[in-house]
């Protein structure tokens, strides 16, 4: 009999009982966190049960957030259906949590959908501890200044492929940024070299890279604020994020093992350059359990490396393309600096980097400019604290926004239009506190420890396509000029631009010979 029941009960009565336990748990959630939490930091007025759900941002998340901080202070609190959230709008506050107090504010907030995807390899959404501290580290063994410089190599042959494929096709832009940068990374981290046919290890990094922005943004899944709710039947009216995390987990893991997979077997082939794999397996522990448990890791350092480097300088080279074309006066006075510099005889290598000032300012200016990450990864509180004279709730969800700092007007003077000169001073540049790399890649213990890598990359790739290359502003088909906007997507963690069909040619006659002898070199 009890079995009929079971079978009998119709969706309806599924719905009343879900709704019960959802009204009973956030009404409980609500009242401890009026009665525990009295001198939060400012904030709108939470509603009952839900809180401040409705204040989240709808369009754009760092704006929102930082009109938020406008009005109510640097610190701000939303209670978002019983989750405490603090938002810290400036650099100051930021610096003081997360920099100076890193021990309580290092850890990253559960996910329920991390776990479901099968994501928790990945050290940028890791929680703080042993682990994540031993995938860091074994990292940075490979970001050392003697292995840096090795890699300038590779990134100068990147910069040569970019300039090859647009003297091929100029119009082709996002397909030959997307192609390069995954090369680039291909090859320092799995040592092979890709060629435009395979693009199935583009598809890996952008499967990553799309479920790993979707599980990052806030309030985008209901089961992080409602765990029970994992508990439906993936059939259920509201359990379609079941079937999803479920596809993502199969894609994730099977493309994280297929890279590593891919790696070995190059090197087995004598196929594989030095890489990290050839590094790791180099070093693999004699004992078969300890190798096993070592070369797991290796899996996940990897793939972290693939899956977070390639998509970030990507939509920081989509930026600078669009600075260019909105800002010709920028790129002309950088042409005439690599022109002094340089010569037009070759093109720009790394030993330029130092007699290239307007050029680095650029690069910082890039980076303020068009933050990649507007609101960097969220990070949670291992214990209660008190800042301000505020109450830092154990377990509060912080976000930093970035994009809000690099817009502080006291700092950055009209910070809407891109000045590279803002990082000029007597010819050189000059910095000073201001240095966007300080907010850019995060903070903390848990800033990107792959950021110098990240400017040298944008360095030569800028240098490489000002010297060849002229970028003009877009037409439509009858000549009008069209009008564009730096308006990044909204609701993602990664901010990529605008795209239009920039006008893409060479300087002049001498700039092609260029760039055919610097690709015929690298063949």
């Amino acid at each position: 009999m009890a079995a009929i029941a079971v079978v009998n009960l119709t969706p309806p009565h599924w719905t009343w009982i879900v709704l019960g336990v959802a009204v009973v748990l956030i009404a409980r959630r609500y009242l401890l966190s009026r009665w525990s939490n009295t001198h939060l930091p400012p904030g709108p007025t939470p509603l009952p049960l839900i809180g401040n759900a409705l204040d989240m941002p709808r369009k754009h998340l760092a704006r929102e957030f930082a009109a938020l901080s406008e009005k109510y202070g640097d610190v701000v609190h939303l209670n978002v259906l019983g989750q405490s959230t603090i938002l810290l709008g400036s650099y100051q506050a930021a610096c003081d949590l997360f920099e100076k107090r890193s021990a309580n504010y290092s850890d990253r907030p559960p996910s329920i959908m991390v776990e479901m995807c099968g994501f928790g390899w990945l050290f940028i959404l890791m929680n703080y501890g042993a682990e994540w501290r031993q995938h860091r580290r074994t990292f940075r063994q490979q970001m050392t200044p003697n292995l840096l410089t090795q890699y300038e190599t590779i990134q100068l042959k990147t910069s040569h492929k970019l300039l090859r494929h647009l003297l091929e096709s100029p119009t082709d832009l996002v397909a030959h940024l997307k192609f390069v940068f995954a090369s680039t990374v291909m090859r320092i981290v799995y040592g092979i070299e890709l060629d435009e046919s395979q693009g199935l290890y583009f598809d890996i990094v952008e499967r990553m890279g799309e479920v790993g922005e979707e599980i990052a943004v806030p309030g985008r899944f209901p089961v992080e604020s409602l765990p029970f709710l994992r508990f439906l039947p993936a059939w259920f009216p509201g359990g379609g994020f079941k079937r999803w995390a479920a596809e993502a987990k199969r894609d994730i893991l099977h493309g994280r093992n297929y890279l590593f997979t891919s790696a070995k077997a190059a090197m087995g082939r004598g196929a594989a350059q030095a890489s990290f794999v050839t590094r790791f397996m180099e070093g693999l522990p004699s004992d078969p359990k300890a190798a096993a448990e070592a070369e797991d890791m290796y899996k996940s350092v990897t793939a972290s490396t693939y899956a977070a480097g390639a998509d970030t300088t990507n939509a920081a080279m989509q930026a600078f393309f669009l600075a260019m074309a909105l800002h010709p006066e920028v790129q002309k006075k950088a042409q005439e600096e690599l022109d002094a510099v340089v010569g037009t005889g070759r093109l720009p290598d790394f030993s330029d980097r130092p007699s290239l000032p307007y050029i680095n300012a650029i690069v910082k200016e890039l980076l303020r400019w068009h933050i990649v990450t507007p609101i960097s990864v969220p990070h949670r509180a291992v214990a209660d604290d008190e800042y301000k004279g505020y109450h830092i709730p154990k377990g509060a969800v912080i976000f930093a926004n970035a994009w809000a700092i690099s817009r502080n007007p006291a700092v950055y003077p009209d910070p809407e239009r891109f000045v590279p000169e803002r990082f000029i001073r007597n010819g050189q540049l000059s910095l000073e506190g201001r240095d966007p790399a300080e907010y850019a890649f995060g903070f903390g213990r848990r800033s990107c420890p792959g950021h110098i890598f990240a400017e040298s990359s944008l360095f030569i790739l800028c240098a490489s396509v000002l010297s060849a290359f002229t970028i003009n502003a877009p037409v439509d088909c009858t000549g009008k000029p069209i009008n564009m906007e730096h308006e990044a997507s909204t609701l993602s963690l990664i901010s990529h631009p605008q795209l239009y069909d920039y006008p893409i040619k060479p300087r002049s006659d001498r700039a092609v010979p260029s760039i055919i002898q610097a690709a015929l070199h690298e063949a």
